[in-house]
């Protein structure tokens, strides 16, 4: 199975699980192999990218939107290579996959950014990306 596939599928049955009891999901809508998440409160646009190559997908972002990538330690250095775009965006929350695993962590840049001290921002993530086993 393309991993794309693979990807947008485990994240919408994610997202229905943590739905159970709100029942605040009206819908998913496909758009060019991202997809959109129709909700009560408003929608987010959910950009699927296994390998984070460069920082296009950012500038496509406005309101809430997720950001769905491979848990892998080149995803995890691109992110901190490129921490001030990440962190400017406030509604903007990076999942970072293992489907063969059935796992995930999750990052909040805007809020990450705010809590965290700078000198400290590759050691946290890379504790975080440790929780989780790598994808290879």
């Amino acid at each position: 199975m393309d991993i794309v596939v693979q990807l947008k599928e485990w994240v919408q049955i994610y997202l229905k699980s943590r739905d159970i009891l709100q029942k605040a999901i009206t819908g998913f809508e496909d758009s060019n192999g991202d997809f959109v998440v129709h909700k009560t409160s408003g929608d987010v646009v959910f950009f699927i990218r296994p390998e984070l190559k460069d920082v296009e997908v950012l500038q496509r972002i406005a309101g809430s939107a997720g950001l769905v990538v491979l848990n892998t330690r080149k995803n995890v250095d691109f992110v901190v290579s490129n921490w001030a775009e990440f962190s400017k965006l406030p509604g903007l929350c990076i999942y970072f996959v293992n489907p063969a695993a059935d796992d995930k962590w999750l990052l909040y840049p805007f809020t990450h950014n705010q809590i965290t001290e700078k000198a400290s921002l590759k050691r946290g993530l890379e504790s975080l990306f440790s929780m989780v086993p790598a994808f290879s």
